[in-house]
């Protein structure tokens, strides 16, 4: 391809830095560098350190302070004693226990684990989408590969045109119309060009590269094609649905939900056992005294939180609510993962048909339009049937190509859908055959 060798040239003089990834070096690049995923790390970082710190609950409150102090007095002398600085300190230490605690430590972890399938969830969909735009641009490729090779045929048509023109087996109106055709085409190709660019230049936002480095693809769809053997059926039934991330993201939310519910019905309905310990030593003739110390044992209860009506009861009610509407969720999930398993499956099947069909198509295509060279040669078809076969073959070749993406990215898609890692269908159907 000319606008691959070109930028290929201009990486070896040094003037743009120059990628050349296949879809696994995409992939990694990605995985590392891109910037919602990069997020969406930091989240579940700050969710992990939550986690590994959530017996902070029984840490005590501890207090400490310093003063000095000196007596005075209103009416009357001070005595003696009284008119000395005192040093003196303030220690305290409190501690609240209850099951409450137990239930947050919980809470925190289940939103931990939901937060690292919450990641995994958007890993998955990223790698999707790299992978489908990986192959988007390949089929962008082709299609510009593909307006070279018509502006080629195209410039082929013009010089035999003029060369029968010149020797009146034409007349000088179709040797203008070729030359037209070919001109015609170039626009074309520039559009195709650059919608092959803008998607490189996006492709490179999702890889979090820089937009200045220059990316090559290497690889073509083809390549990318599963053997199409047809037995997805059997091979889903083999590999089994598993449930999304989402859905596994969703069931811990569910068992966070609940934590958060049970710790506050203990905060609600059982006493609250608080340990308590104050000290106040001084500094009172050459020695430290401490007359003030105490260490308290007691329960706390909010009545107002038994009254019908109260904030803590509501607050339970809407997490019994958010509860349900997430289990709601979890089943309707369920259901447009079997529908979209069976929707994917069958676009599978058909496009394996149209991919056999438009082959034959291709076939026939090229017969008819080297058939059309030799008789226009011959004078005995004229330029419109040439061009009219030329583009014939030149729509078919653009339409399996097409079918091609709509296969892969089926394929893609069912993978995602049963959960499985991407390939797999692939390698499967490889043994199979």
């Amino acid at each position: 391809m000319k606008q691959t060798l070109l930028i290929c040239i201009i990486a070896l003089l040094g003037l743009l830095p120059l990628s050349a990834l296949t879809i696994d070096e995409a992939v990694s690049l990605a995985l590392e560098h891109n910037l919602s995923l990069t997020r969406s790390r930091i989240e579940m970082d700050g969710k992990k350190r939550a986690s590994d710190r959530s017996w902070n609950s029984l840490i005590p409150q501890i207090n400490a302070g310093a003063n000095v102090s000196r007596g005075t007095s209103l009416t009357g002398d001070i005595s003696p004693g009284r008119e000395e600085w005192t040093p003196g300190i303030s220690l305290s230490a409190s501690i609240g226990l209850s099951p409450s605690i137990i239930s947050t430590i919980g809470q925190t972890k289940a939103d931990y684990e939901a937060g690292g399938l919450s990641y995994k969830d958007a890993k998955q969909s990223l790698e999707l989408e790299v992978r489908k735009y990986f192959y988007q641009i390949l089929l962008l490729r082709s299609n510009v590969e593909l307006e070279q090779q018509n502006i080629s045929s195209a410039e082929e048509r013009y010089k035999e045109t003029a060369a029968l023109a010149k020797v009146g087996q034409v007349s000088h109106l179709e040797e203008l119309q070729a030359q037209v055709d070919r001109e015609n085409l170039k626009p074309v190709l520039r559009s195709a060009q650059t919608q092959y660019e803008n998607a490189l230049d996006n492709f490179a936002l999702v890889l979090g590269l820089p937009q200045l480095e220059q990316i090559a693809i290497v690889g073509s769809l083809e390549d990318a094609l599963m053997p199409p053997a047809g037995e997805h059926k059997a091979i889903v039934s083999m590999l089994g649905v598993k449930e999304s991330f989402s859905t596994l993201a969703l069931k811990k939310s569910i068992e966070s939900l609940q934590q958060q519910r049970k710790s506050l019905q203990y905060q609600t309905y059982i006493p609250n056992l608080v340990l308590s310990w104050n000290g106040n030593p001084a500094y009172t003739n050459d020695t430290w005294a401490d007359t003030n110390g105490s260490f308290s044992v007691g329960l706390s209860m909010n009545l107002d939180a038994l009254l019908p009506g109260s904030a803590a009861r509501t607050k339970i009610d809407a997490l019994n609510d958010s509860i349900r509407v997430a289990e709601n969720q979890i089943q309707e999930a369920s259901l447009n993962q079997q529908s979209r398993v069976r929707q994917y499956m069958r676009t599978i099947e058909q496009s394996i048909e149209s991919v056999n069909a438009l082959l034959l198509n291709i076939e026939l295509a090229e017969q008819t339009y080297t058939m059309y060279v030799e008789s226009y040669r011959h004078g005995t078809s004229d330029l419109q049937q040439l061009r009219s076969s030329a583009d014939s073959l030149s729509q078919t070749k653009n339409r399996l190509y097409q079918e091609y993406y709509t296969l892969i990215a089926a394929a893609l898609d069912l993978e995602k859908e049963i959960n499985v890692p991407f390939g797999d269908l692939a390698k499967i159907e490889q043994t199979h055959n």
